[in-house]
């Protein structure tokens, strides 16, 4: 059986650089099925390459600004990610951390068949609230991630539907 795996990372409580948490916190409303699995990570992904181990497809979820507005999605492969990854590691230390345990992966012949990122453009850094933008970026992200999943054979086409009645609700936020 094919299995997909989507890693959320970032702090919760740095604000938008949560996304990560929020976007896997939306998916558990959705019908994802058994072959699709959900692992939030935080800061710390050193230790991501024993869930990697014999996954056909992988998509990261994390907030990282590249200079676009807040809010926005940028959605890249491996490869595109290897570009950038000397100046991404110098940006992010949990991407750093990432990019290791792929490594790690790949050496013990386990790395994903497919490997994607879903970076979200932030805006506030600190504290519990996320921004407006990012809120609205959460249901794009799911959008992306469960056309990913379609796509590959890993949600049948009755689960494309977004859960209308879920909301995110933060301590001391009214939405």
């Amino acid at each position: 059986m094919k299995k997909a795996l989507i890693i959320g990372l970032g702090n919760i409580l740095k604000g938008d650089l949560g996304i990560g948490c929020y976007i896997l916190e939306a998916l558990t409303q959705e019908q994802l099925g058994e072959s699709v699995h959900l692992a939030y990570l935080g800061d710390d992904p050193r230790y991501a390459a024993g869930l990697l181990y014999k996954v056909d497809f992988v998509i990261v979820v994390s907030a990282f600004n590249l200079g676009g507005p807040s809010g926005s999605i940028h959605y890249w492969s491996y490869e595109v990610l290897l570009q950038n990854a000397t100046w991404i590691i110098n940006e992010n230390v949990s991407i750093r951390l990432l990019i290791d345990a792929l490594a790690r992966a790949e050496m013990a012949g386990g790395c994903p068949e497919e490997l994607s990122f879903l970076w979200v453009e932030s805006q506030v850094m600190e504290g519990f609230e996320i921004s407006t933008a990012v809120r609205k970026a959460i249901w794009k992200a799911v959008r992306i991630i469960k056309k990913n999943l379609f796509e590959r054979g890993f949600l049948h086409e009755g689960a494309m539907a977004i859960s209308p009645i879920y909301r995110i609700e933060l301590p001391g936020t009214v939405i």
